[in-house]
């Protein structure tokens, strides 16, 4: 094989601010070329993937119910409302339902918490007015904590706590849609679900907590805090 033979690869390149998959062709030499200027950038992301993981580990490590909460944030995907038999047209009328997540250690307990709301944008008012509930949430259960830690693992992928509250929640929603008929038209319908659905598992599990704690922030109190913060 020599350097000048010609060869094809793929590679995602960021084109219009929006990463794509491109597929490029050349020489192999100008492969070997590609593959070295990426390098730096590659190691540099497991750095970072690695230390984040371990941060967060010696945290909560080192959390107890009488000092500090350590609170893993994110917003989850944004769930699709979808109707059972629902005909095709019906695909334009549908309403989404967005999820704040958070996994909260507290010494050796944990807590998962899900904010659903209306509100369909990802700023950081959202985000300040989620703080609030989550704060009286957790002044109501560990009245001993001093402090909340907050913490966001950027390149979990997908494979975080908060991702999988996320999970479980649409997951349960879909297929009570559509293998039960339940009809969930709107955000307030997905919080009223999932806050039953979450009561009545932990009650057949024998349990005394829910699996996940479901809080509906409504979109005006997001609107209010917002114009608040304008003034």
């Amino acid at each position: 094989m020599d350097s000048d033979d010609e060869c094809s690869w793929n590679l995602w390149k960021k084109v219009n601010n929006k990463f794509d998959r491109q597929q490029m062709s050349g020489s192999i030499d100008s492969l070997l070329t590609e593959i070295e200027e990426s390098w730096p950038l590659f190691l540099l992301h497991p750095h970072i993937n690695r230390e984040q993981r371990e941060y967060i580990k010696d945290l909560r490590y080192q959390s107890t119910d009488k000092t500090f909460v350590v609170a893993q944030i994110d917003f989850s995907i944004n769930y699709t409302l979808v109707r059972h038999c629902e005909v095709q047209q019906g695909f334009f009328s549908q309403h989404q339902v967005t999820l704040f997540t958070i996994h909260l250690t507290i010494g050796k307990e944990q807590r998962n918490v899900a904010i659903i709301s209306d509100y369909m944008e990802r700023t950081t008012v959202f985000a300040h007015c989620a703080q609030k509930v989550l704060t009286q949430f957790i002044k109501t259960n560990f009245p001993l904590v001093k402090k909340i830690n907050y913490v966001s693992d950027t390149t979990e992928h997908g494979k975080g706590a908060g991702n999988g509250i996320g999970a479980v929640l649409k997951a349960s929603a879909r297929r009570a849609t559509l293998s039960k008929n339940i009809l969930m038209s709107n955000a307030k319908d997905f919080y009223e679900f999932t806050q039953k659905q979450q009561i009545e598992t932990a009650r057949r599990s024998n349990k005394d907590i829910p699996g996940v704690h479901a809080f509906f922030l409504e979109s005006d109190e997001i609107e209010e805090a917002k114009t608040s913060n304008n003034r």
